[in-house]
């Protein structure tokens, strides 16, 4: 058997001993011109991690998919730890509130908003799951390894949304925010780089985080 097929036969009984076969990954356009264009659409099943300080414009970035993917009548949850979503916000910036799901968990020190991230990504019910990661959280790998395969059970993008890069985080996609532009820090499938704009502000509101 040459090597290529035995590498192929290797991999089949892996899938097979993981109880599933291989998960069809695309990228799908989420309807945000400058997000489609550099990326080519949120990978699904997968991970987005967008980064950058407060007011960098990371959350303004995740409403505007939020809004188009409800606009398309896909269902968008919000994990909001830090209960810092603004209602009024969201349905400023255009989500459809009838497909638009915000999840507080109570914080005891258990980390209870990581383990509902997790139960959200893996139920199917979303098309997108975006969860806010504190700033303090122990180890983040505890807390994130998980993610990954339950985005792939659920068949959905999880959105994560960080001060820095969490390099435990099995990210397809990394996108630095800052200064109005996204950059791409890491992008499994295509290429680093580049510094397009950030979705427009909603006509006569000021900036969010």
């Amino acid at each position: 058997m040459g090597r290529s097929a035995a590498l192929q036969a290797l991999r089949a009984q892996i899938r097979a001993l993981e109880g599933g076969p291989r998960v069809q990954r695309r990228r799908v356009p989420c309807g945000v011109a400058s997000v489609d264009a550099v990326i080519g659409g949120l990978p699904t099943p997968g991970v987005v991690e967008i980064c950058g300080q407060a007011g960098s414009g990371r959350t303004r970035l995740a409403l505007a998919i939020a809004a188009r993917v409800t606009h398309a009548r896909g269902a968008v949850c919000w994990v909001d730890p830090l209960a810092r979503l603004y209602p009024v916000a969201v349905v400023q910036h255009g989500v459809q509130p009838e497909r638009f799901l915000v999840v507080r968990p109570t914080e005891d020190g258990a980390s209870p908003w990581a383990w509902a991230t997790e139960q959200l990504l893996r139920s199917g019910c979303f098309s997108v799951v975006v969860v806010e990661l504190p700033p303090r959280t122990g180890s983040r790998r505890a807390l994130t390894q998980t993610w990954a395969r339950a985005a792939e059970h659920g068949h959905c993008t999880a959105l994560v949304l960080s001060h820095r890069p969490t390099r435990e985080l099995p990210a397809d996609v990394r996108l630095s925010v800052g200064g109005g532009r996204m950059v791409v820090m890491r992008d499994r499938t295509g290429t680093i780089g580049g510094s397009p704009p950030l979705p427009d502000w909603p006509v006569g509101h000021g900036p969010l985080a």
